[in-house]
């Protein structure tokens, strides 16, 4: 139980800020876009 616990909040904190990464990325090339 308690390894289970420990690697869901591994993948879940690295999941996350990739995420978020990809999302802000994804934002600024189409504020790119729009401003051509």
């Amino acid at each position: 139980m308690d390894e289970f616990s420990l690697s869901f909040g591994t993948w879940f904190w690295l999941f996350v800020p990739m995420s978020l990464v990809v999302i802000l990325s994804l934002i600024s090339m189409l504020k790119e876009r729009g401003n051509k």
